[in-house]
């Protein structure tokens, strides 16, 4: 009952709103979601990497032999050049693009032990659902940094529409720009903050398959998310899904 409950929630992501693979998405493999999730046309990662600051190993070595100095490098990984640390990973993905919510839909059925044919319908009809009036970008993140997770994630809870309409948009290889109708923060669905965009300017679909889009968001002077993707590949099912 809970679980038919959060799906039910999923299907109304967005309220308002509703008024590549050949195989059906109920036969993808767990690599078939994580790829169009991930790593796809509609689906991309922007991943960042913090790196600690090299210690002073000439210090050590003044006040201990050689010797000590050399565990103390081969313990610690200090060997004066900056150490990697777990990298930030965020997650865009159009998830007005029917292959993303597909994706998302199989993830959650190969979850399931057995999943029922009640689920099965709700998830079809979150697949089906229709986005001819709007462009919505989900976008998750996944932090390595445990110290890092607050602050990201306290900078998506925190935004408006207002304070992001200038700073989130789509633009067109043209340079012409979409920028922000409304935002929507994380909630408990799994999919991310969402914006969204209207899709026609003027009666005019404001993207077509020639165009290449770059999706730009700036939630503060240190978060900055910028992806790119070709229209050309975004073909599903013999049509243009975004």
């Amino acid at each position: 009952m809970k679980r038919a409950a959060w799906v039910c929630g999923l299907l109304f992501v967005i309220p308002g709103l509703c008024s590549a693979q050949t195989k059906p998405w109920t036969e993808w493999s767990k690599k078939d979601v994580d790829k169009t999730l991930n790593d796809s046309a509609w689906g991309q990662t922007q991943v960042e990497e913090r790196a600690e600051q090299p210690k002073n190993v000439e210090a050590v070595t003044q006040v201990a032999a050689p010797r000590a100095a050399n565990r103390q490098m081969d313990r610690e990984g200090e060997s004066g050049e900056a150490k990697p640390v777990a990298a930030t990973k965020y997650r865009v993905r159009f998830l007005s693009a029917k292959p993303i919510r597909a994706a998302f839909a199989r993830n959650l059925l190969l979850a399931q032990q057995e999943p029922t044919e009640d689920l099965k319908t709700q998830l079809q009809t979150f697949v089906d659902r229709d986005f001819s009036s709007y462009i919505v970008v989900a976008v998750s993140v996944e932090v390595g940094d445990e110290k890092m997770a607050g602050p990201i994630m306290r900078a998506f809870t925190a935004a408006t529409t207002e304070a992001l309409q200038n700073q989130v948009y789509l633009e067109r290889k043209d340079g012409k720009r979409l920028f922000l109708m409304e935002y929507r923060a994380p909630t408990q669905d799994g999919m991310g903050a969402k914006f969204v965009f209207k899709r026609s300017v003027d009666g005019q679909a404001f993207l077509d398959k020639s165009d290449n889009v770059r999706f730009f968001a700036q939630l503060n002077e240190k978060m900055k998310v910028n992806t790119r993707h070709k229209l050309s590949e975004m073909l599903y099912d013999g049509r243009l899904e975004y």
